[in-house]
């Protein structure tokens, strides 16, 4: 980008106002003697590390580059956190760090120690094609020490300021972050997290160059005492509820230099732009060379719901994904039979739009990628693209790139939220749901001796994404899942393991096992204990926290039904067992029905747990947490047999 001569001069002067605005709240190398005497995290005592400060800003220069300067001085409390001494710092593969220092002080004989390391000693490593990092291990770290270093990153682009994060993985005494945007560059501020800023300053700075006055917009965020992140049970994406601020840019206006906005008006606009665009609209708009193919594939189909199925089974099973290969057309994809996910997808969408249907491209985030902006259509939310046939009232969801999925059946990392269907007329959203459970049935027939030996057979199903995550996972390979099982079972001395089901994707996977556990019930005198639940129990509660900041988010529903009948030593009879439950969360949340009964010369167990809802609030967790607690202490309760 190249301005004219005078509007440099003018920002070199605004720049030169700029340096002064703020400055890292503490001064490199300056080390008080009161952390280096600290034994304990002020914030949380069990942490073994606390972060003292962590101060960043982000502002350009004359030639409207952006750089980044970040100061960091963590204490470590403990040998826990000992790793704190290995730092890796990202940055882009044509961006370069400047002004590194880096150093370790540790209190030896009530003198302070520093520890000087040396640019020269870190490594520079490549992440991927566009990301290198800077990984380097300071030196004479131990508990006790403190571990400072900064740093400055140059980058040329102003698409997207860096995000900065008040919240990290240990807890933050005191996070500063300052931002100097010129008022040419428009930026919208996104905030999230659970965290209160404990204060924000704005100020405009003047910068004059002979009749021209320009702004400098100056912000400052401060965040204290900020508790550590923990990531917890069933958070789709940490990122989306961790304390942090991003700045994307919305449009730039340069007098009489350039004016062009980077974000659209509405997702309606952005789903318009990319519809009409090269690669989601052009390259769908003529693919006659697949007719005759299409028409062979569907040829043996009666319902247009066989048709839609051959066609993505036709391409999940032949296509193979390869990020090798890069094409502008769909017929090079389709001769090679390889390429990117999206490229596969749209093959799906080109033959099913030969056949007479209505199909589109739908944009979405995966769970790992985070929730979508409500308001802001930032193309970088979205990650990844799947398909939508339409045929009448009826809407199929289709991702052929993943060879482990049934038909209209979408991957677990898929169920987030909305996706944004691709057309330039008729934009809509469609609803990322799951289309199956987790779902796990146990049936086990099986004979308990006086000595309290249990023998039998136990029948293991798994269906819908219990099915997908076993195939996926074990298919190739069924002798290696059947050691680990017996590994993870070493009480069973198991005869006999057979598995069915696992090469059809559409089936469910049934496994019969035939064991011996000895020691199973505890025998004494007359006496027998035992719990009446030999697999499939909940153990533990995995709810530990009291209070949770984040939602719950399941992904799809799960259901887990365990049925045994256990013929009981001759002689005995049920002296005391479990009473009979039903649980259940409030709004159908969740259910939880548990019965144990004497029926002749057999104890009949039935448990059934539910979780019906994919996602609970924070309010909703108290009953979540307790609803799982009801569950762990009512599957521990034993039976007592008694003889007669």
């Amino acid at each position: 980008m190249s301005l004219a001569k005078p509007l440099f001069f003018t920002l070199a002067a605004f720049f030169v106002i700029n340096l002064a605005v703020a400055q890292s709240p503490q001064k490199f190398g300056k080390i008080s003697m009161e952390n280096l005497k600290m034994t304990e995290n002020p914030i949380d005592s069990s942490a073994g590390a606390v972060m003292i400060f962590n101060y960043g800003k982000t502002s350009f220069d004359h030639n409207f580059d952006i750089s980044i300067e970040n100061h960091i001085r963590i204490k470590i409390l403990n040998s826990s956190e000992l790793d704190q001494g290995t730092i890796k710092i990202p940055f882009g593969a044509n961006d370069r760090i400047e002004k590194f220092k880096a150093a370790t002080y540790n209190l030896v004989n009530g003198e302070i120690v520093e520890s000087k390391f040396a640019r020269k000693d870190a490594f520079i490593e490549d992440v991927d094609d566009d990301v290198k990092q800077m990984r380097f291990s300071l030196p004479d770290v131990k508990e006790g020490s403190i571990i400072e270093y900064t740093y400055e990153v140059n980058y040329g682009s102003w698409g997207s300021l860096a995000t900065w994060y008040f919240q990290s993985t240990i807890p933050v005494l005191y996070s500063e972050y300052v931002v100097a945007l010129p008022e040419y560059f428009d930026y919208k501020k996104v905030q999230s997290g659970f965290v209160p800023l404990a204060d924000y300053e704005q100020k405009f700075e003047n910068g004059r160059y002979g009749d021209a006055t320009f702004r400098l917009n100056v912000e400052k965020f401060v965040a204290k005492n900020v508790p550590a992140f923990k990531e917890e049970p069933y958070l789709a994406c940490q990122d989306d509820y961790i304390t942090k601020i991003k700045f994307e840019l919305n449009r730039i206006d340069i007098p009489g230099t350039m004016s062009k906005r980077y974000l659209p008006n509405s997702y309606a606009h952005l789903s318009k732009h990319w519809a009409e665009g090269d690669f989601y609209g052009k390259r769908l708009e003529s693919n006659n060379f697949l007719k005759d193919d299409v028409d062979l594939i569907t040829k043996d189909a009666t319902t247009n719901e066989e048709k839609i199925k051959a066609i993505y089974e036709y391409v999940r099973d032949t296509f193979e994904v390869d990020y090798d290969v890069i094409s502008e057309g769909l017929r090079r994809i389709y001769n090679l039979k390889k390429g990117f996910p999206v490229d596969i997808n749209f093959i799906v969408i080109a033959m099913c739009n030969e056949a007479g249907f209505n199909a589109m491209p739908v944009r979405l985030s995966t769970r790992k990628h985070g929730r979508l902006h409500p308001i802001y259509a930032m193309q970088a939310n979205f990650n990844y693209t799947i398909c939508l046939v339409k045929d009448g009232d009826k809407e199929y969801l289709l991702d052929a790139s993943e060879k482990h999925l049934p038909f209209n059946t979408l991957d677990k990392s898929c169920l987030n939220g909305q996706g944004m269907i691709i057309s330039a007329d008729n934009f809509g959203w469609v609803d990322l749901n799951a289309s199956s459970s987790h779902k796990t049935q146990v049936f086990a027939m099986l004979e308990l001796d006086e000595s309290g030996t249990l023998s039998g057979q136990v029948s293991l199903s798994k269906a819908g994404y219990e099915a997908i995550d076993f195939k996926e996972n074990n298919k190739k390979d069924l002798d290696e899942y059947k050691k680990t099982f017996s590994e993870n079972h070493d009480q069973w001395a198991i005869d006999s393991h057979d598995i069915t089901g696992a090469e059809d994707l559409e089936a469910a996977v049934v496994e019969k096992i035939d064991m011996i556990q000895d020691s199973y019930a505890e025998s004494l005198g007359d006496i027998i204990y035992l719990n009446p639940l030999p697999y499939g129990r909940m153990k533990s509660n995995i709810f530990k926290t009291k209070d949770r900041l984040f939602p719950v988010s399941f992904g799809a529903p799960i259901e887990e039904v365990l049925t045994f009948r256990i013929k009981l030593p001759a002689g005995y009879k049920v002296e005391e067992k479990p009473e009979q439950v039903a649980i259940g969360l409030p709004n159908n949340g969740g259910l939880f029905v548990y019965s144990v009964n004497q029926v002749g010369e057999y104890l009949a167990v039935s448990s059934k747990f539910v979780i019906n809802k994919v996602e609970f609030s924070t309010d909703e967790y108290i009953f979540l947490r307790e609803f799982y607690a009801q569950v762990v202490a009512k599957e521990a309760e034993q039976v007592v047999l008694k003889k007669i």
